[in-house]
């Protein structure tokens, strides 16, 4: 079965300044359970120019002051390379911090920078394509996101939403339906709507079903890494998920 490209650097296992259950430990135990069905690519460090497409020099400056800016320009960095490795097969972002809570003017829930954001303004910026589609399974409301691509008539965002599982796949299968008309989709993966972690909803098994219906509405398609945080399980429904996505590569 082909490889998934898997953006990648040991950077993200920096032990920066966050709450404990944001850890190192989360790509680590990601790392080991997929690296058998990964392309790893190392990815760059964005550019300031690139930060400034989405946040303002006052968070850009209050992040680069603290001991996660190289991980998180790096996690930018990654997103970026996700994305326009995307433009020709499906690939996931495996970076760290996340990124959907930071706003243009503001941070937090574990977040520095929005990765997401930011990768899909770059290629618009850079005129490869004109239409995008942001759609965030996270338990927690991507609200970074929401603030920062806000009157951009060039993306759309879809929340995934649901207080059982019935609704969260209702709702997700509403975003599928509209992901053919856009140039490219991206999804914020989140992990913590497993039913041993925060949400309760999902199992290993559901995280299949969503990485395959996102991937077969797009061929165009790639995948952050955001929340999820019962380690013990969190590399296999990544895994779940990435296998999904290969099933209709």
């Amino acid at each position: 079965m082909q490889k998934i490209p898997v953006i990648y650097s040991d950077i993200f296992l920096t032990d920066y300044r966050t709450v404990d259950c944001e850890s190192p430990d989360r790509v680590t135990e990601i790392y080991y359970d997929i690296k058998g069905m990964a392309d790893f690519i190392e990815p760059e460090p964005c550019t300031d120019s690139d930060l400034r497409l989405c946040h303002t020099e006052r968070i850009i400056e209050l992040v680069r002051k603290s001991d996660a800016y190289n991980a998180a320009s790096l996690a930018v960095g990654g997103a970026i390379k996700a994305a326009e490795v995307a433009l020709a097969t499906p690939s996931f972002a495996l970076v760290r911090p996340p990124g959907h809570h930071a706003g243009r003017d503001f941070n937090g829930g574990f977040c520095f920078f929005n990765n997401m954001a930011i990768a899909m303004k770059r290629l618009l910026r850079d005129g490869k394509i004109e239409r995008v589609l942001i759609i965030d399974i996270d338990l927690h409301y991507g609200n970074g996101t929401e603030d920062i691509v806000r009157g951009d008539k060039g993306i759309s965002f879809w929340n995934v939403d649901g207080a059982t599982r019935d609704e969260f796949f209702r709702d997700l299968e509403g975003a599928v339906r509209i992901a053919s008309g856009f140039d490219i989709v991206g999804c914020s993966a989140g992990f913590d709507t497993y039913i041993k972690d925060w949400g309760g909803l999902l199992n290993t098994g559901d995280f299949r079903r969503v990485g395959a219906m996102i991937a077969s509405s797009n061929r165009r398609f790639f995948s952050i890494l955001e929340g999820g945080y019962y380690i013990p399980d969190l590399g296999i429904n990544v895994r779940a998920y990435m296998e999904g996505i290969q099933e209709v590569m």
